[in-house]
């Protein structure tokens, strides 16, 4: 009898052990995954909103150009920014050089965006710059990356005027200068949204990915000054990559037609052509709801097919006033128009696309997901593949409202 009631009793001290050390394995995790263990408190740190990257002198190394979050005014709930600029053989060096020059870690947590020079897109590639910004660990695999529209990248984040390593303050008679790289942030609109001015805003984890793949061809907006006052910022295309490389652009003009066929877009409003009650075509103006959009394929006597599938929600928000109340026939002319109008204005660009050499519609990722072992096949020579693709537009057309409907 003793010896049993030793044995329950020697159980339960194993139980209690086997808990306590779930419990420290529970503890020790959260602290790991947390990063408690390597904890820096934010008077160590220079926290940055965004970072403007360009060509070192004649073209060597980077010169980096940071807008700091300024937290004097934090007690009062207002943050303004500084400036601050470092150069080095590598982007590593630029960064640790802001090091030196602030005697304080550079913070990336909240990092929105990061803005490369055309030239350092077109002529150093990006590829380092990602690379670098994955395995920064306080980088946010979110931020996004975009090319800047002027001729140096910093010019979107900091006067013209300021000087190399110059560390530049609101003035008290300007106030607190605002964070640029926020505003840039929001004038890329929010890629869930769907709204008229979105676009390929991506994160740098999937810039990484996609040149990873290295299928189909990448793009970043184009990000400019604007001329209004309350708009500081405005997209101008898209910049097209063949590997890290910047190679050419998507003009803004033709954006909305790439989204449709590929992201999404909804709240656009489209001019398309529709044959009136006489036959004759008129300008209607249709407004789109919501979209989705598929890419399908298949190949015929070695030839690859195509298929841009596309379907639209959307009103029609502008007719000819001789058509008078529009009825259930109408409608469908409508429908009919702008399906044709689209699908051919579709078709157009990619075809345009694919005579130059460029898959942004993401052909060859959608070969490669689909049909690994085919992919490979093609891989080699995917620029002939595509090349001699043919490529075929589909929408359909759906009118939810046209104002007051004829009975």
């Amino acid at each position: 009898m003793k010896q049993l009631f030793r044995r329950r009793r020697d159980d339960r001290k194993l139980v209690k052990l086997s808990v306590i050390n779930k419990m420290t394995l529970v503890v020790l995790s959260v602290l790991i995954l947390s990063n408690c263990w390597d904890y820096t408190s934010l008077n160590e740190q220079t926290v940055v909103a965004g970072i403007a990257v360009d060509q070192g002198e004649g073209g060597n190394g980077f010169a980096l150009t940071f807008e700091i979050v300024d937290l004097s005014g934090a007690e009062a709930g207002q943050f303004g920014s500084i400036v601050l600029k470092t150069t080095g053989e590598t982007l590593a060096e630029a960064v640790y050089a802001a090091y030196a020059k602030l005697h304080n870690r550079v913070y990336l947590g909240i990092t929105d965006v990061v803005i490369v020079s055309r030239a350092q897109a077109e002529e150093g590639g990006i590829r380092s710059i990602v690379d670098y910004l994955i395995r920064n660990q306080k980088a946010r695999n979110s931020l996004r990356i975009v090319v800047a529209g002027t001729e140096r990248a910093a010019d979107l984040l900091a006067p013209a005027e300021a000087e190399e390593g110059e560390t530049e303050g609101p003035s008290p008679e300007e106030g607190e200068r605002p964070l640029l790289s926020q505003a840039l942030s929001e004038s890329l609109g929010a890629r869930q949204a769907r709204v008229q001015m979105s676009t390929e805003a991506r994160g740098a984890y999937e810039v990484f990915n996609i040149l990873a793949r290295g299928t189909s061809d990448l793009v970043l907006p184009i990000v400019g000054t604007a001329e209004a006052a309350d708009i500081p910022f405005q997209l101008g295309g898209l910049a097209i990559f063949r590997g890290d490389r910047m190679v050419g652009i998507l003009e803004q003009s033709d954006v909305p037609l790439y989204l449709l066929a590929t992201a999404g877009l909804r709240d656009r409003a489209f001019p398309v052509e529709v044959a009136g009650p006489d036959g004759v075509s008129q300008r209607v103006v249709i407004l789109l709801r919501q979209s989705r959009s598929h890419i399908d394929y298949v190949v015929v006597e070695g030839v690859l097919c195509f298929l841009l599938d596309i379907h639209l929600t959307a009103d029609a928000v502008e007719l000819p006033p001789d058509w008078g109340m529009p009825d259930q026939e109408m409608l469908r002319r409508i429908e009919g128009g702008a399906a044709l109008t689209l699908s051919k204005q579709v078709t157009d660009l990619a075809v345009e696309l694919r005579d130059a050499g460029r898959d942004i519609f993401g052909f060859g990722e959608r070969v490669q997901n689909r049909d690994p072992k085919l992919w490979a096949q093609m891989a080699g020579r995917w620029p002939d593949y595509l090349g001699n693709s043919e490529i075929e537009t589909r929408v359909a057309v759906r009118l939810q409202n046209a104002g007051m409907m004829g009975r």
